[in-house]
């Protein structure tokens, strides 16, 4: 059944892979990948595990393992609103927690609590441009939260210090520390994941602090041949070469999935804001990137050989039936050939299906079973817009 998929898919909604002429290694000068911290924030509410997840990040992040030099979770687990006799994630994180140092390699940061830390952390990221940021950092972590959503937005504001504070901590030789988000997926080609591309890019650009990954359309427009374009002498590595571009930069993207150059991003902390960036209501992102754009550059990086591109969103304004991550992982489990109870033990209290369906999805992804952009993406193209009809024929949405 599986196999009739793909011959259908191949027959009526050619894969993107498929129909590229890729420019070799050879073509292009590369660079030594750079060191890499890569960390994610774990939110309670996201469908799919952790590890599964990151795992799949990790393969496409890179062409070999040894770059990614630490792994962390950042376990943003938030008091009195996600289940306190536990969630889904719970037996997940037990077990990274279990196994690292002697089989495993990702660490488990649990969440900030105590106040006086949460204090030395902000004031390591943000300088209050008016009155003093001591007074603020105490203020700001005393505040009355008094909705299941302000609570969460202190979590992953809280999550997010402990990231810059991680990446300022990282073992000696790491250069770059990814934010990867908990719901992104990735795309590469061949040996040109984020962190070789972001390596050549930090090596060209002396200025630039943060680099945001391509997106799908950044990914698709790196391919085509312009108009002005001799069809015979044009060839793809005339045109995969990826750039740093500060016109192509998303701030609406936030941090998430950012790639960081170390040295910088500490030689620029702490960042400048002014007292009503720090707004809580807008959230960590806000604030941040407000004070980031003035340290320093952020560019967006336009590449044709990878790209991330998140599950739809309200923001993505898809055509038809709405399709969250959950929604679209239960309709690619569906086709699967495997047993769905064989997710036991650390995976037991997620849906099963959901979980089968993942690793489905993110096996697409990994392949090249990617629809074109007309109609399949939204939001800038930062977005899927998942349809049941080619998740059948065998496309990752």
């Amino acid at each position: 059944m599986a196999a009739t998929l793909r011959l259908a898919a191949l027959a009526t909604l050619l894969p993107l892979a498929a129909s590229l002429t890729l420019a070799t290694e050879d073509s292009e000068s590369t660079a030594p990948a750079k060191k890499t911290l890569v960390a994610t924030v774990l939110q309670h509410t996201q469908p799919v595990p952790a590890d599964l997840m990151l795992s799949h990040q990790l393969r496409m992040l890179s062409s070999s393992r040894k770059n990614v030099a630490q792994v962390s979770i950042i376990n943003a687990k938030v008091p009195g609103v996600d289940n306190a006799l536990g969630t889904a994630h719970d037996p997940v994180v037990a077990q990274l927690r279990r196994s690292y140092g002697t089989t495993g390699s990702v660490q488990v940061v649990d969440l900030e609590s105590n106040e006086t830390r949460q204090q030395e952390l902000l004031q390591k990221v943000f300088s209050v441009r008016q009155g003093s940021t001591v007074a603020f950092a105490k203020k700001f972590f005393k505040q009355d939260l008094t909705s299941s959503d302000m609570k969460r937005q202190m979590a992953y504001f809280t999550a997010m210090v402990q990231f810059v504070d991680l990446c300022s901590q990282a073992e000696y030789g790491v250069e770059i520390c990814a934010n990867m988000e908990g719901e992104s997926f990735l795309h590469r080609q061949d040996k040109k994941g984020l962190i070789e591309l972001a390596s050549e890019l930090f090596d060209g650009d002396e200025e630039v602090i943060a680099l945001q990954p391509p997106s799908y359309c950044d990914y698709t427009q790196a391919h085509h041949r312009p108009a002005w374009a001799k069809k015979d002498k044009w060839t793809n590595s005339s045109f995969t070469k990826c750039v740093a571009n500060a016109t192509k930069a998303k701030p609406e993207a936030g941090p998430a999935n950012m790639l960081f150059n170390r040295q910088r991003l500490m030689a620029a902390l702490p960042l400048s804001v002014n007292a009503d960036e720090l707004d809580l209501a807008k959230g960590f992102d806000h604030a941040f990137l407000s004070g980031l754009s003035r340290a320093g550059a952020i560019k967006g990086m336009q590449c044709g050989h990878s790209f991330v591109i998140r599950p739809a969103g309200e923001e993505a304004n898809c055509k038809g039936k709405k399709m969250p991550l959950k929604v679209q992982a239960l309709a690619a489990g569906k086709l699967a050939d495997s047993d769905a109870s064989r997710f036991s033990g650390e995976y037991g209290l997620f849906n099963q299906r959901v979980v089968q369906g993942f690793e489905v999805l993110a096996d697409r992804m990994e392949r090249g079973m990617i629809p074109g952009p007309a109609g399949a993406v939204g939001d800038k193209c930062l977005e899927m817009c998942p349809s049941n009809d080619r998740i059948k024929a065998g496309m990752a949405w």
